[in-house]
């Protein structure tokens, strides 16, 4: 990890993630310095919750309620982190509903002041929120009307929970959300991530955990709290740092995937995504959003950004509250059946246009090919017969690391060398949007038994300065694909792989494989004189706060790219007509993406 840490990452260094995003004052008055209630569930295990009324609330009034469940510092939440060391909690992020909604948070048994075994993202603890739901509707303050909240940990568990189908449960706005534990974080294209993963499991949860939910309980003299935490306990073999050793898909991943229980959701549903998602990742809120089709009503609203950025900028809060004064609240118009918006080029200042449709994939996509061409070109023509291949040493050097900065740069992670192949498009002609999911097909071979791809897709300006937009990766022995299980266009073609992770194979040393690389969803405009640039080489040792562990011995890969091994990617354009595109950014100004000067 780098050890230079500029003023703008050194809390994110501090924490090892930004999972509750700074920015909001939110004064606690001391008489809720203790603000832990109990609740007990059907098999006798206590609760701890939050309760807070609305602004101007009046006894005897009922009000509809926002509800929150995690494992950090739930029941105890007080609109701070612990020690308060980025500004706010969970509970200062619902703030935005308090002045209608009562709004209450639980901590998952076996964590905070709740009492119980904790197991993660468990269907047990699912079941505990659904208890919970069907707890609030029988209050005196609470009209019956419940919709739930949550962001990173909180939606994660808030997906579940809407999962069991509590009956009181309205509809729910989710953010910062992984679809297969496996295929989207630990393991994503079989190559291993021992990096964030760890790092939250190990270190990050158990201090939101402690400082946030146990901690200030038992400093304010809760006995409750301190009988509940004497009860905690953990089931060795369900650990989730023993389970993520196993590099194949398991039961394991399954039961605790969102994308198990997607086809349960049967609430209004709105799910917020960000493509640069340094945390959880970009690829779960967009997979989420296509399964869960059983919904009366689902909307998507993606943008550029990081994990914070879902919890941020104004504009997104906006569209999230109105989702649920809707639903709960019979507020502004009726919302489609089904609506994605694409905020485009989202900036410190807000977004620079918007792209509306019903689906994802987005409707309007125009799906094009550009192939990988002889002499480092990357054109809409298929390769000629004799274009013949480019070879490089697949090693890792292309570092970066989030504590470091977004401008992270040259040698070790930008500078071009001979680990790495890059391929550049003509120069746009104007203003054009690539929105969704992509591939990479790519014939390859390899001098190992062994090797892992990574392709990082890059928008280059005419000053030289590239903004790293979105990357894709596999590792060979990986390379199995299920049709029957993939996503697919009209035509059949495959736009995001299902490979099965569970039966490994080899490959034979100089044979030419197709591997069939899934890249990330992403939402960018190449503007005029910028290039499309595409970057292959080995999966760095370092990923913003992934860390890929190499499973492969050095080797010498070489792609081919000729008539008989059409090398290539598969991307949507989608047109701008009516998005109201702005002026373009200054350079190096988009949020979240990582960008480097020329």
């Amino acid at each position: 990890m780098a050890t230079f840490v500029p003023a703008r990452r050194a809390l994110a260094w501090t924490l090892g993630i930004a999972a509750l995003v700074a920015g909001f004052s939110y004064p606690v008055p001391e008489a809720e310095a203790a603000p832990n209630r109990y609740v007990t569930l059907s098999d006798g295990t206590s609760i701890a919750i939050n309760v807070r009324m609305p602004e101007g609330y009046v006894e005897g009034r009922r009000y509809p309620t926002i509800f929150e469940m995690s494992g950090y510092d739930g029941g105890s939440s007080d609109g701070t982190t612990p020690g308060n060391l980025s500004g706010e909690g969970s509970r200062g992020l619902t703030k935005h509903y308090e002045r209608n909604y009562v709004t209450v948070h639980a901590s998952v048994r076996g964590t905070g002041c709740s009492a119980g075994e904790f197991d993660l993202f468990s269907w047990r603890s699912a079941l505990d929120g659904r208890e919970l739901v069907e707890w609030i509707a029988r209050q005196p303050w609470s009209n019956g009307d419940v919709g739930i909240y949550g962001h990173s940990y909180g939606g994660i568990t808030g997906f579940m929970v809407a999962a069991t189908q509590p009956p009181h449960l309205r509809a729910v706005t989710v953010s910062g959300l992984i679809d297969d534990l496996y295929r989207g974080i630990v393991y994503p294209g079989g190559v291993a991530n021992y990096g964030f993963p760890l790092l939250w499991t190990g270190a990050i949860r158990p201090f939101y955990d402690v400082g946030g939910g146990t901690f200030p309980g038992i400093a304010n003299g809760d006995e409750q709290c301190a009988r509940n935490v004497a009860t905690h306990r953990r089931t060795v073999l369900d650990d989730p740092i023993l389970e993520g050793l196993t590099d194949t898909d398991t039961n394991w991943y399954r039961s605790r995937s969102l994308i198990t229980y997607a086809e349960r959701i049967r609430v209004p549903i709105h799910v917020t995504g960000a493509y640069q998602d340094e945390q959880t990742g970009p690829r779960g809120p967009y997979h989420l959003f296509e399964a869960v089709d059983g919904a009366p009503a689902r909307r998507l609203v993606m943008t550029n950004g990081v994990h914070g950025t879902q919890t941020s900028p104004e504009e997104v809060w906006r569209d999230r509250v109105a989702w649920m004064d809707y639903w709960l609240r019979g507020a502004s118009d009726a919302p489609a059946r089904s609506s994605v918006t694409t905020l485009l080029e989202m900036t410190s200042d807000g977004s620079n246009g918007r792209i509306e449709s019903r689906t994802f994939p987005l409707e309007q996509s125009r799906w094009r090919d550009l192939y990988l061409r002889s002499d480092g070109r990357l054109r809409f023509a298929s390769p000629g017969r004799d274009e013949g291949s480019d070879s490089y040493f697949s090693s890792g050097r292309q570092s970066w690391s989030y504590q470091g900065g977004e401008d992270t740069g040259p040698p070790l992670t930008t500078e071009e060398g001979p680990d790495e192949l890059t391929y550049r498009s003509k120069r746009f002609g104007r203003a054009t949007a690539i929105v969704g999911p992509a591939t990479a097909t790519l014939y390859a071979s390899s001098t190992a038994p062994e090797t892992e791809l990574f392709v990082q897709v890059i928008d280059e300006a005419p000053d030289g300065s590239r903004y790293y937009v979105q990357r894709g990766m596999l590792r060979a022995s990986h390379r199995a694909i299920d049709r029957g299980l993939s996503d697919k266009l009209d035509d059949g073609t495959i736009y995001r792989p299902w490979r099965p992770h569970t039966n490994p194979t080899l490959i034979e040393p100089g044979r030419v494989y197709r591997y069939l690389v899934e890249i990330f969803p992403f939402g960018h405009v190449f503007r005029p004189g910028h290039r499309l640039v595409v970057k292959i080489h080995a999966p760095p040792a370092v990923d913003s706060y992934y860390a890929y562990i190499p499973k492969r011995p050095p080797s010498v890969n070489t792609i081919l790219h000729d008539a008989k091994h059409p090398s290539s990617l598969m991307l949507p354009f989608v047109p701008l007509t009516g998005s109201g595109l702005g002026p373009a950014p200054d350079s190096c100004a988009l949020t979240g993406v990582r960008c480097v000067g020329g």
